[in-house]
């Protein structure tokens, strides 16, 4: 059996309406595969020309790409960035915020009372800190975002478009929907999920960017390769009191079981709450990016998808030949 029918006969097991896999190397798509319904409401199938909401992944695929190329790692913010000069999170380092223990929360319901992209940047600089963590946070990535595009004199949405072609900040067709959301009323289809990043008009450094199976693997595969980023990024920066390990924006085994039951040493990913993963796998020389609508219509539990994604990892070295 080929790659790409192993690939295909695991994605139609997937406990989604629809998914999105591709296996890859450092140079090459090993196997890649697009199943299921875009829209159950319509029935419309997914395809391979699908935008796929990225959640997280854009605080990695995004956010860090530019803070590593436009931000000190070490400085405090305050000394950079005039807007979190005299509050606590201006002490913190943009390494701090990267591997989450500068102290703040995971999140805050902010699109409850607030909109508008300053008005809930200048929140969650404003946000009083915590114990010190790890503690695994979107406001961290939330602050990073304007302060990136402060540095760089370019809004996010065009720095992800120049590095990736990732797109943020509008309404994409063809979609695939995510959830019946409970606050807009509505399905929510080619907008982002993520409530806080709504409210910021679909630009945050922690959730927005949406992207074809295409452009995700590539821009995955340019971290495998060391195209992007730095390998600074996926050595150990923090460990929780869980043994959770977390690099700068990327998450190391063995946290919250990301890499399946045998992750590799050097291995590292991150996941979005819609139910998407990229993991990689540098001294194997393989990584693998799944793209889902989990949440469709409705969010529920995470366990049958976690437990598929086990059995993608697993089937992996089968898959990259």
């Amino acid at each position: 059996m080929s790659p790409g029918e192993r690939l295909t006969r695991i994605a139609a097991r997937a406990p989604v309406p629809a998914v999105a896999v591709a296996v890859f190397d450092r140079d090459r798509v090993l196997a890649s595969v697009v199943h299921g319904v875009a829209d159950l409401t319509t029935g419309r199938p997914a395809a391979e020309d699908c935008w796929w909401d990225l959640a997280s992944l854009t605080k990695v695929l995004v956010t860090l790409p530019e803070v590593l190329d436009h931000v000190p790692l070490d400085r405090p913010l305050e000394t950079l960035w005039p807007r979190a000069a005299g509050l606590p999170v201006g002490r913190a380092t943009a390494a701090d915020l990267l591997s989450y223990r500068a102290g703040l929360p995971a999140t805050v319901p902010f699109f409850k009372t607030l909109s508008g992209r300053d008005t809930i940047v200048d929140a969650a600089l404003r946000t009083p800190l915590s114990a010190p963590g790890p503690i695994y946070s979107d406001l961290g990535s939330i602050i990073l975002g304007a302060l990136v595009a402060d540095r760089a004199g370019t809004p996010l949405p065009e720095l992800a478009r120049r590095r990736t072609g990732l797109r943020m900040g509008g309404r994409f067709a063809p979609a695939v929907a995510t959830e019946r959301c409970p606050w807009r009323g509505r399905l929510v289809v080619g907008e982002v999920h993520d409530e806080n990043a709504a409210a910021m008009g679909g630009v945050a450094g922690h959730a927005g960017a949406f992207g074809t199976l295409a452009l995700v693997t590539a821009a995955a595969q340019d971290w495998l390769a060391g195209r992007t980023g730095s390998p600074a990024a996926h050595d150990c920066w923090a460990v929780g009191d869980t043994g959770e390990r977390y690099g700068l924006g990327w998450w190391l085994p063995p946290t919250r079981g990301l890499g399946g039951p045998s992750p590799g040493a050097d291995s590292y990913g991150l996941s979005g709450f819609v139910g998407n993963r990229i993991w990689l796998e540098p001294s194997r020389g393989s990584g693998v990016v799944v793209l889902s609508n989990r949440v469709h219509p409705a969010r529920g539990d995470r366990g049958p998808f976690n437990a598929w994604c086990d059995t993608l990892l697993t089937a992996l070295p089968h898959l990259i030949g």
